[in-house]
């Protein structure tokens, strides 16, 4: 009896996703204000090749003028994801290669010994698996400050100061600037925006246009109105597949839906569930601090863009993206 109910939810859930996710008038009008009660300060929703909902709430920071298309917003982490991209894209050009040790670019980087720091790739950053002390002070910039905690590529840890090198990385191998570099590869995409300093790293700020314009470019595998950014070659597979067995729900610097086990940042332990147990199982996601979010859901020809402050009642991002599906699938 227990076998045949699991196979009717399994029956189900396959069912459900058979067929196109639908947005009612009354879905959207949902949906917005769901957002809006969330401190929400954009909410877009694109499918089958065009915006179906463009919704902008509150004030921008500096002036508390309206929020809207041109207003800025930072990605906080999702920029990892374009950082990602930028890596694929550094490697297609023959400027760096991800097996190779960080070490080649940047030199001696941390207070490591060299044996031990020359183990650490470029593919070990990607993936958070660099085996850096995650309990250092995440406002230290000195090298001093990134030690071995374990052999890296044994252990996966949310670590954002190991990440912050990457940046750095491209930089050395192309000679330029990281915002130089994102422009001249990605500007013609509209894709436009600046890094910006935050806690020994980086974070990336655009308006929501240019948040959609990612997310695009990645649904449609490198190639965006005609034009070839990137070819979609193994990395850009891997990059939105599972980069390693420690957090399968983890690719190069983007979230995955669909796998059995994730591991969470700032948490050691595993968990037996998806990132989003009742969305799109092939959904892969950019996500950020506050609710920044990005989903690109492949088989739905879908993307979820939702930009904006700390939701009310939330302190935990993982729980609010899994209401907001809640709500896209009510």
């Amino acid at each position: 009896m227990r076998k045949n109910i699991l196979l009717f939810a399994l029956l189900c859930f396959s069912f459900v996703f058979s067929q196109d996710i639908i947005f009612s008038k009354e879905k959207l009008e949902q949906l917005n204000q769901f957002n809006l009660e969330h401190k929400s300060r954009a909410f877009i929703i694109f499918q089958n090749g065009a915006i179906i909902n463009e919704k902008y709430f509150g004030t921008k920071i500096i002036n508390k003028m309206p929020f809207d298309e041109n207003a800025n917003w930072y990605w906080a982490s999702a920029g990892k994801s374009l950082t990602a991209v930028l890596i694929g894209i550094a490697q297609q050009e023959d400027l760096l290669s991800i097996n190779d040790p960080v070490s080649k670019y940047l030199g001696r980087w941390t207070g490591m010994d060299k044996k031990d720091e020359d183990k650490i790739t470029v593919r070990n950053l990607l993936t958070m698996t660099s085996g850096l002390d995650y309990v250092q002070d995440q406002q230290c910039g000195s090298a001093s400050c990134f030690v071995l905690k374990n052999i890296s590529g044994t252990f996966w840890y949310y670590d954002t100061s190991a990440y912050s090198q990457l940046a750095k990385v491209i930089e050395k191998a192309s000679h330029k600037s990281i915002d130089q570099y994102t422009y001249e590869k990605l500007s013609g995409a509209k894709i436009s925006g600046k890094w910006i300093p935050f806690e020994n790293g980086l974070v990336f700020s655009s308006n929501a246009k240019s948040f959609l314009q990612f997310g695009k470019l990645i649904l449609n595998k490198g190639k965006l109105d005609g034009k070839m950014y990137y070819s979609y070659d193994d990395y850009f597979k891997q990059m939105i597949d599972s980069s390693q067995d420690l957090n399968p729900s983890y690719g190069y610097l983007w979230w995955l839906n669909g796998k059995n086990v994730i591991k969470i940042p700032g948490v050691e332990q595993p968990f037996n569930q998806s990132l989003v147990p009742d969305a799109p199982k092939d959904m892969f996601c950019a996500l950020g601090k506050n609710g920044q979010i990005l989903d690109v859901i492949p088989s739905q020809n879908l993307i979820i863009l939702r930009m904006g402050e700390n939701p009310n009642g939330y302190s935990n991002m993982i729980k609010f993206h899994r209401d907001l599906w809640d709500q896209i699938l009510k």
